[in-house]
């Protein structure tokens, strides 16, 4: 039986995808160093849509142990803190469509509502998405190759131009087109399946 015991934000932090995996392979530990880093995330998350300090601690709580006991459908490739927010957001729903079956005042149903679809709204959901991205992101960049790294930083991170770069690592331009090209060819290929929500990224 895995225990809890309360934890301050910043205690310990998430290495994805290793904690996905040990947790998946049944890690205990491992599923310690997810709530220790998410636990007070989890709980200003759920605070926007719930006003019962004891109801968001158990809805924190509940979605912890749905994560663990699902843990045989984690997907090592995307973002198990994906995964849990979107536990508690749906278990955060729930609460309030029972809630909003049980109220009589108006106003409170209309607020009730307005909660309901702002955590059904897709936007909220690729919010979420966007955690599993990022880590994607940061991903891609430990595998690109040293050079085209490296030019391609200059470029997005650095602004540089191709010239500059070029003058900076002592290559032809023509090269650096080619690493800057091959970089965001990796990117779109790994990327794919968030170009819905990521149009504004490196047209």
């Amino acid at each position: 039986m895995v225990k809890y015991r309360k934890v301050n934000r910043g205690d310990s932090k998430n290495s994805e995808p290793n904690v996905s995996a040990a947790i998946k392979a049944g890690s205990e530990s491992a599923f310690e160093l997810l709530y220790r880093a998410e636990y007070s995330n989890l709980k200003y998350f759920l605070a926007r849509y719930l006003t019962d300090y004891t109801l968001i601690e158990d809805v924190v709580h509940e979605s912890f142990l749905t994560l663990w006991d699902s843990r045989d459908k984690i997907n090592t490739e995307q973002s198990i803190k994906s995964f849990l927010f979107t536990i508690a957001r749906n278990r955060a729903i729930n609460i309030l469509r029972k809630k909003s079956f049980r109220l009589t005042d108006s106003l409170d149903k209309t607020e009730t509502a307005f909660k309901i679809r702002a955590l059904s709204d897709e936007h909220l959901t690729s919010r979420i998405d966007l955690l599993d991205m990022k880590r994607v992101i940061d991903r891609t960049y430990e595998m690109l190759p040293v050079k085209i790294k490296e030019s391609f930083i200059l470029s997005r991170e650095n602004e540089m131009s191709y010239k500059e770069i070029s003058e900076k690592l002592d290559i032809s331009v023509k090269t650096v087109e080619h690493n800057i090209s091959a970089a965001l060819k990796i990117f779109r290929k790994k990327l794919g399946r968030f170009i819905c929500f990521m149009l504004f990224l490196w047209g």
